[in-house]
Formats: C-alpha cells, sequence, structure tokens
C-alpha cells in the first residue's frame, strides 16, 4: 500500500473505541445542520442530508451532520481524470443522495458529470454542488437503446471538454452503485503512459471471449477489424486512456453516433465498446483485480486490503432459485451497523477517510469539540 493508505491504517487502529454520547442542545450552530429523520420530503431543499434508503429514519448513529455536506477531501493528482457517473431519476434518491454524501466528497467537481435522465431536488442538488449534471432525455429504461443513449452523451461530454482545452488524460465511467477509492484510483492510473498507450482498463464481465455477430451491417460498418473475437470488461467500472478515446472519437462521440454502433455490432453499450476496442480496433483489455462490482462476490475482499480496493459495490448474487444472497463488503469493526448502513458505503467511507465529522466521534474529538452537533447524540 501507498504512505497515503498506510497512514489511513493507523489512523484507523488509533480511533478510540470510546463513543461519547452528550444529550442535544438546540444552539444556533445547530440549527444549519440537516437531521437525517426530520422529514420525508422527497427534495433536499430543506433536508440536504437526508438518507432515508440508506439511513432508516430514527437511527442514533448520525442523527446530525456537521453542515450541509462534509468538508472537501479532495485527493490530490486526480485533475487529469474525466469522471463519468451513469445514474437515473429513480435511484437519485437511494443512490445518488448517498454519492453526495461520501466518495463525490473526495473530488473536485468540476471534474464530475453525471449523466440522467430527470431533475428533481438531487439533481438540482448536485449541480449547485458544482458537478455537471447533463440530463440526456434518453428513455427511462434498461433496454438496450436507453443504455446505448446515456453512454452516448457520457462519451460526448468528454470530447466537449477536451475541445475546451481541458487535458483529461483519462476518462473513467462508473455506475451509481460503486464507490470510487479516488486515491486508489489516481495511485493505479500514475502507473501508465496514457497519452501514449492504448489502455481500456476494467474487471472481466464474463470469462470467455465474445464473438462479433458478423452480419452485413457490421461488416458494411467495420470493413477493417481487426478481428473476430474480444473480451469486454463490466460497464460498472472501467476507465479509457486519452490516446484511445481519440481513436475511438468516430464511433463514440454523439449519443446518436453511438446508438447507430450499438445497432450495428447488435450489443448492449458495455458489450459494443468491448467490441470497438477489441474487435474493431484490435487492443486487449487490461484486467485490474481492484476494481470490484456487484458481479464480483464482495464477502470476499480481504479486509486487510479493503483500502486499497479502486471501486467497491453493493448488490444482491442470484442463488439459482434459492434466495438471493446479499452482496456486500466486510468490515471489521465498522463505524455502523448492517441496519443502519446496509451498502456499507458509509462505514467504507469513514474506513478510508475516518476524520470525517461524522465518523470521529471519538472521545478525543469530542473532548476538544463538545459542543459540535455531531457529538450530540441523543
Amino acid at each position: 500500500a501507498n504512505p497515503e493508505m498506510k497512514l489511513v491504517r493507523v489512523l484507523w487502529l488509533l480511533m478510540p473505541v470510546v463513543l461519547v454520547y452528550v444529550s442535544g442542545i438546540n444552539t444556533e450552530e445547530n440549527q444549519d445542520h440537516c437531521l437525517l429523520d426530520s422529514s420525508d420530503d422527497e427534495s433536499p431543499s430543506d433536508h440536504s442530508c437526508k438518507t432515508e434508503e440508506i439511513i432508516p429514519s430514527g437511527v442514533s448513529l448520525i442523527q446530525r451532520l456537521h453542515g450541509k455536506y462534509p468538508e472537501k477531501l479532495t485527493v490530490p493528482r486526480s485533475t487529469n481524470v474525466h469522471i463519468s457517473v451513469k445514474s437515473t431519476s429513480a435511484y437519485h434518491k437511494p443512490r445518488l443522495s448517498l454519492l453526495l454524501l461520501t466518495w463525490l466528497q473526495t473530488i473536485e467537481p468540476e471534474q464530475v458529470h453525471i449523466i440522467t435522465d430527470g431533475v428533481d431536488g438531487w439533481s438540482k442538488e448536485a449541480a449547485q454542488l458544482g458537478f455537471h449534471v447533463v440530463q440526456s432525455n434518453c428513455e427511462r429504461t434498461h433496454n438496450r437503446e436507453a443504455l446505448c443513449c446515456k453512454s452516448g452523451f457520457e462519451y460526448n461530454e468528454f470530447y466537449s471538454e477536451k475541445e475546451s482545452g481541458n487535458g483529461y488524460s483519462w476518462y473513467c465511467h462508473f455506475d451509481d452503485d460503486m464507490y470510487v477509492n479516488v486515491g486508489a484510483l489516481v495511485d493505479t492510473l500514475a502507473k501508465y503512459k496514457p497519452d501514449r498507450d492504448r489502455l481500456y482498463l476494467g474487471k472481466l464481465s464474463v470469462g470467455h471471449e465474445y464473438k462479433v455477430q458478423s452480419n452485413e451491417r457490421f461488416l458494411r460498418q467495420f470493413p477493417n477489424h481487426k478481428t473476430s473475437y474480444y473480451r469486454f470488461g463490466t460497464g460498472a467500472a472501467y476507465c479509457i486512456s486519452s490516446s484511445l478515446m481519440k481513436e475511438l472519437e468516430p464511433y463514440l462521440r454523439g449519443p446518436k453516433r453511438f446508438v447507430e454502433t450499438c445497432k450495428a455490432i447488435g450489443e448492449p453499450d458495455d458489450v459494443t465498446l468491448g467490441a470497438l476496442i477489441g474487435a474493431v480496433l484490435g487492443y486487449e483489455l487490461t484486467v485490474v483485480p481492484l476494481i470490484n462490482t456487484h458481479y464480483n462476490y464482495l464477502p470476499s475482499i480481504d479486509s486487510n486490503s479493503l483500502v486499497d480496493q479502486i471501486t467497491i459495490s453493493f448488490g444482491q448474487l442470484d442463488m439459482m432459485g434459492q434466495s438471493p444472497l446479499k452482496n456486500v463488503i466486510m468490515i471489521p469493526n465498522a463505524q455502523f451497523s448492517e441496519e443502519d448502513d446496509p451498502t456499507r458505503f458509509l462505514s467504507y467511507h469513514c474506513l478510508l477517510h475516518p476524520m470525517v465529522p461524522w465518523c470521529a466521534r471519538s472521545l478525543y474529538y469530542c473532548l476538544v469539540y463538545p459542543m459540535t452537533s455531531w457529538c450530540k447524540i441523543t
């Protein structure tokens, strides 16, 4: 692990296990703090920290957060990465709200482009915080055309930014059910030469090679394709170097163009991207084991290596006719219970950043700052 991650481990081990529960007093300082159990309103306009879908109402562990959101924890040296997050309005409340509270606090908002399909209080909140929120006007479904449409908007944002003079060396995509450890991401990307090498970093979606559908339309659009076989990464998390993005531009730029590319290849967005890179252009996927998605068995991640992972996720695993198995990481001595933190994103954020105010309810912190609201657990 790098020195920064080692420091995180040391800080975590030194965190006192004794929590101070001080009676809450409504001071002038507290009145600006958002209460997680104060409202059922869908909009964050008067309740900006509300995450009931993640933290059930009435939970005493984090009834108050410091200010609207925690102070910035921006990871240095991450400014050359264009981050794209794909979401949908149906998941703004349970997912986007959680990302705004955790890992999106660790990166500059202007680097992040949230591609979605509807306007509500949460998308407005993200925009007010400085994130690029792009309304795709794509269908709010999970079919092939809708997914390709939204991905087209994602890629178009990257090319528009490059055209405007932003010198991004990487394009990285993450779904809204992913927690991104930005420090680990930056350290991994630093090992490569993105301006020179055509790089496609990710996690294998399936273990075997795919064969392109060599129909008339494919052959007409890609007469000079390099091979008929390719491997592709899961669409939940991947990064592409700027040099490869430049080569992909004729196929990716513009939502309508990428939809047409998907139709020619006859696959959804992630498979289409893999076919373009592998079959059409002839480049291999570089497998990065530290990328984890809900397709992986997350409880198997060694707790000693959690701080080194680039991404984690959450979900359920289909058990072939049996009850689905909850699929989340295991954190020893986690900050919050599974009932309070079912995705484990909050506890994982505290593992990486233990001095975030709503994580650092330690004896030392509350003795030094006894009047801060997160020390006043009722």
